[in-house]
């Protein structure tokens, strides 16, 4: 074989070498595109206000917040600075509170970070203030629940401990385990 020969030969390689390397370099460039099954934003609010109801009009929850982002690929929606009202048995709104919250496709909204309840009645027997974090609202089933410490304060008297369940519609706290309380004395 000449050196001409053995030249093309080398300089083919080459150029072989070099568009198999740019191939796999526009390959590894096309991973930073969004795919279908990438989180993809279909809906963003801004100071806004949601009335949530059920199928017969009555009210479910009402939110009110900074910033919505609706992610369309899952259909969970991520809420900053929520303030959430809800209505318990008696129908007194609870409001809920925290600096962040998700909320899944079934409506399912968790609370992150320290989350404040707190019920507001004409009658101040009523009255309380619940204090946790990451808290569960399943506001189809109205039921409350925490994994966290929680500190429940009313008029008579002081309940801590880890981890509650509650329903809205029973008015009845659950506190799982490691429970203080400290009563008030009656007037």
């Amino acid at each position: 074989m000449n050196r001409g020969g053995l030249f093309l030969l080398m300089l083919s390689v080459a150029i072989a070498i070099t568009i198999t390397w740019l191939n796999s370099s526009w390959i590894t460039f096309k991973d930073f595109q969004i795919t279908k099954n990438d989180k993809k934003i279909d809906y963003y609010l801004s100071d806004f206000t949601i009335l949530n109801t059920q199928a017969d009009g009555q009210m479910r929850y009402f939110i009110t917040a900074q910033h919505l982002v609706h992610q369309q690929s899952t259909g969970s929606s991520e809420i900053f600075k929520p303030l959430l009202q809800a209505r318990d048995n008696n129908g007194t709104m609870v409001s809920l509170q925290s600096d962040k919250a998700d909320q899944n496709k079934n409506g399912v909204i968790q609370l992150l970070g320290d989350v404040s309840v707190v019920k507001n009645d004409a009658r101040p027997e009523e009255n309380f203030e619940l204090l946790t974090r990451d808290l569960v609202y399943n506001p189809n089933q109205k039921t409350l629940s925490s994994k966290s410490k929680v500190e429940f304060t009313s008029s008579q008297g002081k309940l801590e401990g880890v981890g509650f369940s509650s329903k809205l519609d029973e008015q009845a706290l659950r506190i799982h385990s490691n429970v203080h309380t400290q009563f008030n004395p009656a007037k």
